[in-house]
């Protein structure tokens, strides 16, 4: 499907994304995301009320688009807490690689509409503590630590490493090696949980 083929909302939504990253909200008028989408001006009122309406489903759209990448990878992977982990970190990696923009946006948003900000790391440290509670009920993460601490840790390593190497590096793709080196952090810091040996048989 090509871009003139997409519906008008998704060709205002892509259009408002690209220019939200490159330029910023407030450098970004709705004129400019019309002619980006190759709509009349008067047309963008017809799926949106203000910029600040798309800005906002923009920033929502990024965190779906995330969520499922990651939902999708997941159900890919291999068994184990480490390859789901990979299997995720990959996903959005890959994903801030050929969208470099999408963390600059959701920064912005901190500051253009906190509860919007706000929601996009509720929801995506909601999903991540779910799968860190079903790794620590199979004794694969142990279970002293709070799954929503593990969630917020997840998300802040994966920001940070994102926009060193795929935003920062033009046309960048995280490394595998710091991919590898991201997972043995995860390995040493939670480590499962070491089981107690078997009691010796007493003598006959």
């Amino acid at each position: 499907m090509t871009a003139d083929e997409r519906p008008p909302a998704a060709r205002l939504l892509a259009a408002a994304e690209e220019l939200f990253g490159q330029r910023s909200y407030n450098r970004t008028t709705v004129a400019d995301i019309c002619a980006k989408a190759g709509m009349a001006t008067g047309s963008f009122y017809a799926y949106f009320e203000s910029k600040a309406e798309i800005f906002a489903a923009v920033v929502r759209a990024i965190n779906a688009d995330l969520r499922l990448a990651m939902k999708v990878a997941m159900e890919q992977a291999d068994d184990g807490q480490r390859a789901r982990e990979r299997a995720c970190f990959r996903a959005f990696f890959d994903m801030v690689s050929k969208r470099p923009w999408i963390d600059r946006i959701v920064r912005e948003s901190e500051f253009v509409a906190p509860g919007i900000f706000r929601e996009y790391y509720e929801h995506l440290a909601r999903g991540y503590a779910r799968g860190v509670r079903a790794a620590q009920l199979a004794g694969e993460v142990d279970a002293r630590y709070d799954p929503e601490v593990i969630a917020y840790v997840y998300t802040g390593i994966g920001n940070f490493v994102g926009m060193r190497w795929a935003d920062w590096t033009a046309g960048g793709r995280v490394p595998e090696d710091v991919l590898d080196d991201v997972l043995e952090l995860f390995a040493r810091g939670l480590p499962p949980v070491a089981r107690s040996p078997a009691p010796a048989s007493a003598p006959g």
